[in-house]
């Protein structure tokens, strides 16, 4: 990966992380529940780990001249990951209803979204930043 590239990373990871945070702060003043705070951080983790797939098969994508290939391999991955997903939430709600909040999974799991929307943000500030360094 090029050095745009993992700073274009490292800003989605910081959304996610900080919608998480966002979300944990108003879970403690609306539904301040163990389990809403394990489903939060676990769908972060879920999040983080999507990202990290989709940016990893993106980068090998660029690097690969097949477009064929590209497209079994992107299709592939993202299946992949919505099953894992899934799997893991239907584990979730199946074994651990009382240990993690499903919905709060999910609200976790949508930081990837939020992470998405934030990076622009986050941009601008980190390079702010660098101008005054």
């Amino acid at each position: 990966m090029g050095k745009e590239t993992k700073n274009l990373v490292l800003e989605v990871s910081s959304g996610i992380v900080i919608f998480t945070v966002a979300a944990m702060l108003v879970a403690l003043i609306v539904y301040p529940k163990p389990s809403v705070f394990a489903g939060l951080l676990l769908g972060m983790v879920l999040a983080l780990a999507m990202f990290f797939s989709m940016a990893e098969v993106l980068d090998r994508s660029m690097k690969t001249e097949d477009s064929k290939t590209v497209q079994k391999r992107t299709v592939i991955s993202s299946v992949i990951r919505y099953v894992v997903l899934f799997a893991v939430l239907v584990i979730v709600v199946v074994w651990f209803p009382d240990q993690v909040n499903a919905v709060a999974l999910v609200i976790g799991v949508l930081g990837l979204k939020a992470g998405a929307y934030l990076q622009p943000v986050i941009h601008r500030i980190v390079s702010r930043g660098k101008k005054e360094e």
